[in-house]
């Protein structure tokens, strides 16, 4: 079995310092190879290492300065830290390595929206909800286009939310507030009771809600 084989297998088995000191093992009869470092950190990374996790990273890119998947992994780190603005820094150098992947423009997003800038998340998600059409990326990029008031824009993205969860109740209620804009409160009073149907405990559908039945 190859290293990647032996690693996988020993994860799978949640033998974890096994596959640490497997890895440290590859590393230390290739030191010139990156992927070996990226691994251990994404490694380390799971499992909340972090300080361990930068350092291999750091090491990894002063190797190869190009590798996207070490830019992905020190961008990971930054993120769960709350350091979006160094996590926003590598997510984009990610994507200038051509790295085309849903969840890079995705946590690049919420980066931007962590930082207050729905303006600047806005492209970073729909790009995400282009490359992958799933219910969360779609649902963020909806939001976004509501909190930048392109309600017209927002309430299509929520029905494509829906279109793939018809009981997905935050995109319920904020269909219901883009209606209450558009004066079609009986829509409104429906989508408030569906989404309290699914959530009984949807604290703003609730008192939008009541506002209705005052």
């Amino acid at each position: 079995m190859s290293y990647s084989d032996k690693i996988v297998q020993l994860i799978k088995e949640n033998k974890i310092e096994t596959a640490v000191e497997l890895l440290l093992e590859a590393v230390e009869l290739e030191p010139d190879n990156p992927l070996h470092l990226v691994n251990l950190g994404n490694l380390l990374l799971q499992h909340k290492e972090y300080e361990q996790a930068e350092s291999f990273f750091l090491r990894a890119l002063q190797l190869d300065e190009h590798m996207a998947t070490a830019h992905f992994g020190l961008a990971s780190l930054h993120y769960e830290l709350g350091k979006y603005k160094d996590a926003a820094r590598a997510f984009r150098a990610c994507i200038a390595l051509n790295m085309e992947d849903a969840e890079v423009y995705y946590l690049l997003g919420m980066s931007y929206l962590k930082l207050k800038n729905p303006l600047l998340a806005s492209p970073f998600l729909q790009r995400a909800s282009e490359l992958e059409e799933g219910v969360d990326y779609l649902f963020q990029y909806g939001l976004t286009l509501a909190q930048l008031d392109h309600l017209t824009e927002a309430k299509k993205v929520f029905k494509r939310v829906l279109a793939i969860d018809e009981k997905h109740a935050d995109s319920l209620y904020n269909l219901a507030i883009i209606y209450i804009h558009e004066d079609r409160y009986d829509e409104t009073v429906d989508l408030l009771q569906a989404t309290l149907a699914i959530n009984p405990n949807h604290q703003l559908a609730k008192r939008a809600l009541e506002q209705f039945e005052r």
